[in-house]
C-alpha cells in the first residue's frame, strides 16, 4: 500500500488522517506531545513554544460551523465553544477514528523534499531524530499561526515602552491597573480588546478600518492605526500628540512558516504558501497539499472538504487538468482583488462554500454534502453579520439551526 505523510495534529492533521488512511498507508509527524495544534493552551505550562490560545477564548464562529462529519458537539454545549471544549471533540474525534496509533509525537520534520529521479514523485521526509523516509504523498497540516507579524511603522524598533503580540496574550489580570492598547481590529484584536475590558481593564483599539468599529462599549476609545513610535510614546494618523500605554498588543497577523519544504518545490512562502490551485495543491507537485491557509473560512470544514479532495486525487478518482492549467489557475486566485494585498488574496468569507460545491462535485460526493454547504452558507452568513454588529454579546446568545431555519434568543448561552 502506497504511503502518505501527514505533517501536524491539528484540526487539518487529524481529519487528513482520518481519510486518508482509508487508502494508504499514514505516518503522521507532530512537533509537539499531544494532538490539537491551534487550540492546545499553553501558556500555564513551562512550555517555550506557546499557541495563540488565551485563557479565556471562545470561538466566533458556532459549533455547527466546527463539526466534523460523523461526530455531533455535546448537546449541551454553548453555541460557542470554550478552547477547552474544543480540544475534548478533538480528542473524541481521534478516539473514534482511531488516529492516535497513527502519529509520532515530538517528531518535527525539519525537511520536506521532491525525489523528482522517479516518476511520479516520491517525498522526502526528515524530521527530528534524524531519520529520512520515503512517501508517495504529503499533507502539509501546519496551520497559519506559527510567524508572529509585527507592522513596519516607524520607531518601533526603538520604542520604549512594554508591547507584545496578540500570540503572547493569557489573561486580562496580568494587565490590571493598566492602560493598554490593542492594535488590529479583525477578529483577535478585537477579541482581547473585549477580554480586558470586561474584566475591569481599560483598553482601547487602533485600527485603519475606514469607519468606527459598532458594537463596542462606549469607554473604550477607537484610535487611528499608529504611524509613529517615538520614545514611550505613539502617535495615530491624523493626531500630532503622542500617546502614552503601558501595554500595547499588537493584534496584526502572522506569517507562515513552511521553512521545512525545499525550494524545488518552488513555492513562495513569505506571506503565505503560493500559488496553490483551489487554494491548496501544489500545480508543479500534486501529491503535496497545504491544506487550510485561507483566512475567514471555517477552518474545520475547510479542512476536511480539501482532504476528501486530495484522497481523491491521491486514488485517482479526481483527473486534474494540465500541470499548465493548474498553474494558470492558481495565479489567477492570487488576482480575485487586484486592489488588495496579496495576503487577502487567500480571505475566503462566503466564497468558501463555492468552492465546497466544487468539491463536492468533483469528487462526486453524495447530494447531502451539498445541501449542507446551501445551508451553512446562510448560518455563515447571519454569524458574521451579528458579529460585526454587536462583537461584545453575539456569543451570549443561543442559536439553533435546523439545516434551513437559523433562530437566535437573547439570553446567556454561556455558563
Amino acid at each position: 500500500m502506497r504511503r502518505v505523510c501527514i505533517i501536524g495534529a491539528g484540526v487539518a492533521g487529524i481529519v487528513a488522517a482520518r481519510y486518508l488512511k482509508e487508502v494508504s498507508r499514514v505516518t503522521l509527524y507532530e512537533a509537539s506531545s499531544t494532538i490539537g495544534g491551534v487550540w492546545l493552551y499553553t501558556k500555564d505550562e513551562n512550555s517555550t513554544k506557546h499557541t495563540p490560545m488565551y485563557r479565556n477564548l471562545r470561538t466566533n464562529l458556532p459549533k455547527q460551523l466546527m463539526t466534523l462529519r460523523d461526530l455531533q458537539h455535546e448537546s449541551n454545549s454553548p453555541t460557542f465553544l470554550t478552547h477547552e471544549q474544543v480540544m475534548d471533540y478533538l480528542h473524541l474525534y481521534c478516539d473514534k477514528f482511531n488516529i492516535n496509533d497513527l502519529i509520532s509525537f515530538n517528531t518535527p520534520v525539519t525537511c520536506l523534499r521532491p525525489d523528482t529521479s522517479v516518476d511520479p514523485v516520491k517525498w522526502i521526509v526528515s524530521t527530528g531524530n534524524g531519520k529520512d523516509e520515503v512517501f508517495d504523498a504529503v499533507a502539509v497540516c501546519t496551520g497559519r499561526y506559527d510567524t508572529i507579524h509585527y507592522p513596519s511603522v516607524p520607531g518601533l524598533d526603538t520604542y520604549s515602552g512594554n508591547y507584545i503580540h496578540s500570540k503572547e496574550y493569557s489573561t486580562p489580570k496580568l494587565y490590571r491597573g493598566q492602560h493598554v492598547l490593542v492594535v488590529g481590529a479583525n477578529a483577535s484584536g478585537v477579541d482581547l480588546t473585549l477580554d480586558l475590558n470586561e474584566n475591569g481593564v481599560r483598553a482601547d483599539i487602533s485600527h485603519r478600518k475606514p469607519e468606527l468599529l459598532q458594537g463596542l462599549p462606549k469607554e473604550v476609545i477607537q484610535f487611528r492605526e499608529p504611524v509613529l513610535f517615538k520614545g514611550d510614546e505613539v502617535y495615530f494618523e491624523g493626531d500630532s500628540e503622542g500617546h502614552k500605554f503601558d501595554t500595547i498588543i499588537f493584534a496584526t497577523g502572522y506569517g507562515t512558516n513552511l521553512e521545512f519544504i525545499h525550494p524545488e518545490c518552488l513555492m513562495e512562502t513569505e506571506v503565505l504558501p503560493r500559488p496553490l490551485y483551489k487554494f491548496f495543491i501544489n500545480p508543479r507537485f500534486p501529491s503535496l497539499a497545504i491544506i487550510n491557509q485561507c483566512d475567514f473560512a471555517a477552518p474545520f470544514i475547510l479542512s476536511e472538504y480539501q482532504v476528501l479532495y486530495f484522497r481523491d486525487i491521491f486514488t485517482g478518482r479526481v483527473k486534474l487538468k494540465s500541470q499548465k492549467q493548474l498553474l494558470n489557475e492558481a495565479q489567477k486566485l492570487l488576482r480575485r482583488y487586484p486592489e488588495q494585498p496579496l495576503k487577502y488574496q487567500y480571505s475566503l468569507g462566503l466564497d468558501q462554500f463555492a468552492l465546497y460545491s466544487e468539491i463536492a462535485e468533483e469528487c462526486g460526493l453524495p447530494l447531502q454534502y451539498q445541501n449542507d454547504m446551501n445551508a451553512l452558507y446562510g448560518l455563515f452568513d447571519a454569524v458574521v453579520s451579528e458579529k460585526d454588529s454587536d462583537p461584545s454579546t453575539y456569543r451570549n446568545k443561543k442559536w439553533e439551526f435546523d439545516g434551513e431555519n437559523i433562530r437566535y434568543h437573547p439570553t446567556d448561552d454561556f455558563t
